[in-house]
C-alpha cells in the first residue's frame, strides 16, 4: 500500500470515531496547555523580577545588612541584627573614595495605619532624602523627604498608591493626617507605583518616613537594619566590598576567628540568586506538565489498543489483499501521531490565549514563548509516536486467518 493512501485511510477512520478521537486528544491538550502556560508565564515573571531588581538594585549598588540579612525587604535569618549604626556608614563613606552616597533602611513588617475610620496593617520603611536616588523611589505628587525632616525627626510620610486606595478612596491625601500606631504623621507625597518585589510583596502598600523618626518615635532603637551604598566605579566593586568588610570588622571589634556580624550583597550575588530560583522554576513546573503529557499518552495507548481489538476484521481484510505488517504499523502510528499533533496545536493555542489573559490579571508583561510553541508541537508528536508503538505492533501481529473467522 502507498504511504499516502495509508495515512488518508487513517484520517478517515479517526473521523468516523469522533468521540474516541476527542478523548484521546484531551489528555494531550491539557498537558500542552500546561506546558505553554508555564513557559510563557515563567518568562513574564522572570522579566518582571529582573526589571524590579534592575530598578532597585543596579550594577553600582551594594547592600549591607545586619546579621545574615537577605535582599531588601526579605526575611532575616539567624544572627544579631542590632550591629549596624549610622556612624558605621558615615565612616565607610569617609574612608572609601569609591563610595558616592548611601541611604539607611529600617523596616517595620506590619503596623496599623489609620485615617479617620479606615485602617490597615501596612509595612513602614525609614529612609533619608537620598533614597529618592539611591533606591530609585519617586513621587507622583507632593514633595519628598528632605534633610531637614531627617534632622528634626519630622512626623511626615510618603504613601504608596495601594495605601491611597485603601485608606483615602476619593480623597486627596496630600496634607491629610494619618496615624501609625499612636503617632500622627502628615502625608507630604504619593509614591510612584513600584509593583511586586522579588519576594512577592506589594511595594505600593508601604509608607516611608524619615529614618530618624522611625528610630525614635516608632521603634525606639539606635541602630539601623541595613543600608544601600552606591559606588562610583562598578569595576572596583570587589575591592570596595573588601574595604567595607575591613572597616566594619574593625569598628565592631571582631576577632579574626569571629564571623562577620553583617552581610554584604552585590549585583553579582543577586543575579546568581535569581538564576538559581529560575532553574528550580524551569525544572519543577515543566516536570508537572510532563506528567500530564504522560497521562495523556497512556490514555491514547489504551484507547488505540481498544481500537485495534474492534478493528480486527478490517486489519485481517487489509492483510488478505496484500497489506504488509509495516503498512499496518504505519497506519496506526500515523493515526496516534495525528491525534496528538492536533492536540498539541490546540493546547498551544489555548495556552497562549490563557497566558496572555493571566498576564493581564497578574500584572505581568505579556510574553510569547517561542520555545513553548516548538516544544508543544514536538512533545505532542513524540508522545503520539511512543503511544502508538504498542497498538501498532499489536495490530501488525494479527494473522488474517484468525481475524477473518
Amino acid at each position: 500500500m502507498k504511504t499516502k493512501r495509508i495515512i488518508k485511510s487513517g484520517f478517515r477512520i479517526l473521523g468516523r470515531h469522533k468521540m474516541r478521537t476527542l478523548f484521546m486528544m484531551l489528555g494531550i491538550v491539557v498537558g500542552i496547555t500546561a506546558l505553554t502556560l508555564i513557559f510563557s508565564l515563567g518568562k513574564g515573571t522572570e522579566k518582571k523580577v529582573l526589571d524590579n531588581i534592575d530598578r532597585m538594585f543596579s550594577g553600582s549598588s551594594i547592600l549591607v545588612s545586619a546579621g545574615a540579612g537577605q535582599m531588601m525587604g526579605g526575611p532575616m535569618s539567624g544572627g544579631p541584627t542590632t550591629t549596624l549604626s549610622v556612624e558605621d556608614f558615615e565612616a565607610i563613606q569617609e574612608k572609601i573614595s569609591n563610595i558616592e552616597t548611601w541611604d539607611p533602611m529600617l523596616m517595620i513588617p506590619s503596623r496599623e495605619v489609620k485615617y479617620q475610620e479606615n485602617s490597615e496593617n501596612i509595612r513602614i520603611f525609614g529612609h533619608s532624602g537620598r533614597s529618592e536616588w539611591v533606591w530609585n523611589i519617586g513621587i507622583t505628587s507632593g514633595e519628598y523627604i528632605d534633610s531637614q525632616a531627617v534632622l528634626t525627626s519630622a512626623r511626615v510620610a510618603l504613601i504608596g498608591t495601594t495605601v491611597v486606595d485603601t485608606l483615602f478612596e476619593d480623597i486627596d491625601p496630600i496634607g491629610e493626617q494619618i496615624r501609625i500606631g499612636t503617632v500622627p504623621f502628615r502625608v507630604i507625597g504619593i509614591l510612584k507605583q513600584r509593583g511586586i518585589d522579588p519576594h512577592g510583596w506589594d511595594r505600593d502598600n508601604e509608607v516611608i518616613v524619615p529614618y530618624t523618626t522611625a528610630m525614635r518615635r516608632l521603634m525606639n532603637i539606635d541602630y539601623i537594619q541595613s543600608a544601600k551604598l552606591i559606588v562610583k566605579d562598578p569595576k572596583k566593586m570587589e575591592g570596595t566590598v573588601e574595604q567595607i568588610t575591613t572597616i566594619l570588622r574593625d569598628r565592631h571589634v571582631l576577632a579574626e576567628s569571629e564571623p562577620d556580624d553583617f552581610s554584604i550583597i552585590t549585583p553579582v550575588q543577586v543575579q546568581e540568586m535569581v538564576s538559581s530560583t529560575n532553574k528550580i522554576f524551569n525544572l519543577l513546573l515543566p516536570l508537572i506538565a510532563g506528567i500530564s503529557l504522560m497521562v495523556g499518552g497512556v490514555i491514547v495507548t489504551n484507547l488505540m489498543l481498544i481500537s485495534v481489538n474492534e478493528r480486527t476484521s478490517e486489519i485481517g481484510l487489509r492483510k488478505a489483499v496484500g497489506a504488509r505488517s509495516k503498512d499496518i504499523q504505519l497506519q496506526f502510528i500515523s493515526e496516534t501521531v495525528a491525534i496528538t499533533f492536533l492536540g498539541g496545536v490546540v493546547g498551544v493555542f489555548i495556552g497562549m490565549i490563557g497566558s496572555q489573559a493571566l498576564a493581564l490579571i497578574m500584572n505581568l508583561p505579556p510574553t510569547v514563548s517561542w520555545k513553548a510553541l516548538v516544544l508543544g508541537i514536538v512533545f505532542s508528536s513524540l508522545v503520539g509516536f511512543i503511544a502508538g508503538v504498542a497498538p501498532a505492533r499489536r495490530a501488525a501481529s494479527l494473522q488474517p486467518v484468525e481475524t477473518l473467522r
